[in-house]
């Protein structure tokens, strides 16, 4: 497990060094633009996927911890862990389908916060079935 945790951690501080991708929301906003106005006229995509992107940063930065010694906490983290950000946010499903990969940062930004979200929910999976507390 606790390398697990150690991995998780090396992968937020090596792959999440860029900045926020908002010249690629800005971007997406415009390509997408019919679609934004007809499903979600009034909201901020950029700031969803913000919130989304901290939960699972906030965990992988070692706020997993706390979280994986109590069950209950354990469960609820699970539950959201085991959502994608379409999960999340269903009022974007409309871009699921998409290919992101012409935006550069946003598409690199979401493979890392998948790849997080995965070893996140393995650590979780991991704990459950090894009743050993964490020591640091």
């Amino acid at each position: 497990m606790k390398d697990l945790i150690e991995e998780i951690k090396q992968i937020y501080s090596l792959e999440t060094s860029s900045p926020f991708p908002y010249e690629d929301f800005r971007q997406l906003q415009s390509d997408f633009a019919m679609d934004f106005k007809e499903n979600v006229p009034n909201e901020i995509i950029n700031a969803d996927f913000s919130t989304y992107m901290m939960f699972i940063y906030g965990l992988s930065s070692g706020g997993i911890i706390k979280k994986i010694e109590d069950p209950l906490e354990r469960y609820k983290t699970e539950e959201w862990l085991n959502k994608s950000f379409f999960e999340w946010f269903p009022k974007y499903r409309f871009l699921e389908a998409y290919d992101f990969s012409s935006y550069k940062e946003l598409n690199k930004e979401w493979n890392v916060i998948e790849k997080l979200r995965l070893k996140l929910i393995e650590l979780i999976r991991h704990r459950k079935s090894h009743k050993e507390p964490y020591s640091s």
